[in-house]
Order: structure tokens, then C-alpha cells, then sequence
């Protein structure tokens, strides 16, 4: 699993390659966190699980982002870890996840908020046997 930052003018990005889809969408948390946190959680004692459906990968995944958004800066929660399956169903696609992580603390050194995930530059693709991706942040 591989998390790159990538330069962007107005916002934060990160460039992201996994071996599986899962992997990816693991990767985008593990970039999320990196963007937030000084000192994230590597996984918590905490479960939550949460189920997304949406018409294209890249919808996904900044679903998938956008949810995670919400769970650490709206209830305090800051997920270190997650399990994660991707399935492709008739007219789209379903993410399910257990998330493992902990309640916000200032120890994660908290670095500011993140508006959301956006489409803008967006790209999930298969290459080379690999799942790559690029994200933008709004800050």
C-alpha cells in the first residue's frame, strides 16, 4: 500500500496504489488520517461499521472519505483501522467496513478541519495490477 501527497495549489491531495480495491480504500484512510493527524490512532479499541453504495468507484470512494470526515469531526470518533469489502452489484457498487479506532484526542495532534473529499481530479483506475487513485481535499 502506497500514500503519496501530491501538490495542489488551493487544497490537499495524495496519490494512492494498492494491490486490491479494498487496499485502496484502506490506503485513503490511512492518507486522510496522515492530512488530520500528527500522530493517528493505528487501530482502537472502538468498532463501528458502516455500508455505502454509490454508481462508480470514484463516487465511492469520496463517499467513503466523506464519511470518515464526518465520523471524526462531527462524533468525535477517529478510526486507526479499517476492514473493508467492495463489491460490484447490478447499477453500481457497495462498500462494506468495521472500522476500529478511538475517541478524538488532542495526543492525535489535530492539524485542522477538512471541508471534504471532491471529484475535482478524481480518478480511480486499474493499472498494471495495481488500484490507483488520486484524491483532493477541501481545507
Amino acid at each position: 500500500m502506497v500514500v503519496k501527497p501530491l501538490d495542489h495549489t488551493a487544497d490537499v491531495g495524495f496519490l494512492l496504489e494498492a494491490e486490491s480495491l479494498e487496499g485502496l480504500f484502506q490506503a485513503a484512510l490511512k492518507g486522510l488520517l496522515q492530512v488530520m493527524f500528527l500522530s493517528p490512532p493505528k487501530g482502537g479499541s472502538r468498532r463501528r461499521r458502516l455500508s455505502l453504495e454509490a454508481e462508480d468507484l470514484e463516487t465511492l470512494l469520496v463517499r467513503f472519505l466523506n464519511e470518515l470526515i464526518y465520523l471524526i469531526q462531527t462524533k468525535g470518533f477517529v478510526p486507526g483501522k479499517a476492514r473493508v469489502r467492495v463489491q460490484k452489484e447490478a447499477g453500481g457498487y457497495r462498500l462494506t467496513a468495521t472500522l476500529w479506532g478511538e475517541p478524538f484526542q488532542e495526543s492525535f495532534g489535530f492539524q485542522g478541519e477538512v471541508k471534504s473529499a471532491t471529484f475535482h481530479g478524481l480518478e480511480v483506475s486499474r493499472e498494471n495490477g495495481a488500484w490507483k487513485a488520486q484524491v483532493i481535499l477541501d481545507v
